[in-house]
């Protein structure tokens, strides 16, 4: 598997992240041991917990147990109400009445309070917008995301995620959303009036020493690795989304998923200059389309 290979080169990328945290740990371990009045030896012991979010990471593409509930709370989900959950079973018992092959099944899954229709795999659970719950696609959709859960995508989603201690950031406005809201004009910047030269010299060491600080949270908190594979990543992404459309066409949904493309997804496209050096993660939706309607 080509993904494969690319995580352990991402994950053999991070060296640098992990011993500025094995650095990190280490003094705030002996600094703490010094202040209570104990040997700071231990601090090395310690400072092996910086190889953890990297170990949790690679745990992920075995057994991602642990994240799903995370995810739900970092996504602001929520508990599907009665209604949701008998949409989401009937969706579930047409797709198993429809073919003959053990369908994938997430172990949780949870809403999102969204009107677009929207879904989204991550370890082993599953995310379905509110949107999608009302509206006539969520069957075509849920054989898609259930591709992503058959051929590992989830699970590498998981890992991916966990080399970075940081949260997960709400999904990206729709295009609609982002065009009715202009920047606001910043305001003007009051004139500098420079006292004297010592001033000057404070001003810059707090500046630089604020920078240097952000520059060091930024490196603590991991991802070094996945913005030097960026492009590589959103080629793979972007051929799992094919893949994940031949799986829903394999189970017989492959006309139902294109009308659902054809109607909320292609209106959202628009160019994306260089894209094999970007991690962009889907393909054009017509081709998307052009594909379903081939097999």
């Amino acid at each position: 598997m080509g993904w494969l290979a690319l995580y352990a080169l991402t994950a053999a990328l991070e060296l640098p992240v992990i011993l500025a945290r094995y650095a990190a740990v280490y003094v705030v371990a002996a600094v703490a041991m010094k202040v209570t009045g104990h040997s700071s030896e231990g601090a090395a012991e310690w400072a092996k917990l910086a190889v953890l979010p990297t170990l949790w990471s690679a745990a992920a593409l075995v057994n991602p147990a642990g994240g799903g509930w995370w995810w739900q709370q970092q996504m602001g989900g929520r508990e599907p109400s009665k209604r949701e959950y008998l949409a989401y079973r009937a969706a579930i018992d047409e797709l198993e009445a429809n073919t003959m092959i053990l369908l994938p099944q997430p172990k949780r899954w949870f809403v999102m309070d969204e009107s677009e229709p929207d879904a989204a795999v991550c370890g082993d659970t599953l995310m379905l917008s509110r949107g999608l719950l009302e509206g006539p696609h969520l069957t075509p959709v849920l054989a898609h995301e259930l591709g992503h859960l058959q051929g590992g995508d989830a699970r590498l989603t998981a890992a991916l995620n966990r080399l970075v201690i940081s949260h997960t950031d709400r999904p990206q406005a729709n295009l609609e959303e982002q065009a009715s809201y202009p920047s606001p004009t910043p305001a003007p910047r009051p004139p500098v009036v420079l006292v004297n030269q010592t001033i000057q010299n404070a001003t810059l060491t707090w500046k630089l020493t604020r920078f240097a600080m952000r520059m060091t949270i930024t490196l603590l908190r991991g991802g070094l690795a996945l913005r030097i594979t960026a492009p590589a990543w959103g080629a793979i992404w972007r051929e799992q989304e094919y893949e994940a459309d031949r799986f829903a066409a394999s189970i017989g949904w492959g006309e139902e998923l294109a009308t659902f493309l054809e109607a909320e997804a292609l209106k959202h496209d628009h160019p994306i200059p260089l894209v094999w050096l970007t991690d962009h993660t889907h393909p054009p939706t017509e081709l998307r389309i052009d594909a379903l309607r081939a097999v």
